[in-house]
């Protein structure tokens, strides 16, 4: 399985990806997380039987949040389904904070299907996860402007010196006062 990586460093690496080829590259969805204001990671998500992953306090998590104090050591299991046909997120023991989904608190131990551009708040929200299936994902991706901002800029031409005020080709015309209407 991978490991989470930066979004940024996502979307330049797969901002030029036609939309079926991605599609193709990544039949899934796709969890970002993010701790407070840190820069979001982004972790794929493959539909297979049996695939989960953690999030929480412990450093072994998928998603680790060691400085959020709200949460407890494994806080979180994200796991495919596929008599669901899709990603439910359960919340393990509840010994700190709870989670809720879009405001609404989960019960601990019982799986939520989660939906498309849903929010996973972590604890006390410090910590939260946003799920996106790969299609809406590749969308925003090329909506945002993501896929503008992340292609190489080509510089921009230096623009030319003005001309010298004693240059016999200077562009700039006198005029007397009689060329003026009003």
């Amino acid at each position: 399985m991978g490991e989470p990586t930066q979004l940024t460093d996502f979307f330049r690496e797969h901002a030029k990806t036609d939309k079926n080829v991605f599609l193709e590259r990544f039949p899934g969805a796709f969890l970002l997380g993010r701790f407070r204001a840190t820069p979001p990671l982004i972790l794929f998500l493959p539909a297979q039987e049996g695939f989960r992953i953690t999030a929480g306090a412990e450093e072994d998590c998928d998603f680790s949040f060691e400085l959020d104090q709200t949460l407890d050591p494994i806080h979180v299991v994200v796991a495919y389904h596929p008599g669901f046909r899709g990603w439910t997120v359960t919340e393990e023991e509840r010994t700190n904070f709870g989670t809720t989904v879009d405001n609404e608190r989960l019960t601990p131990l019982r799986p939520l299907l989660l939906r498309d551009r849903q929010v996973v708040r972590l604890g006390g929200s410090l910590s939260e996860l946003q799920f996106y299936s790969a299609e809406t994902l590749w969308t925003r991706m090329s909506k945002a402007g993501i896929t503008r901002t992340t292609k190489q800029r080509k510089p921009s031409p230096a623009p030319a010196p003005p001309p010298a005020d004693d240059d016999p080709t200077s562009s700039r015309e006198e005029f007397d006062s009689e060329d003026l209407q009003v």
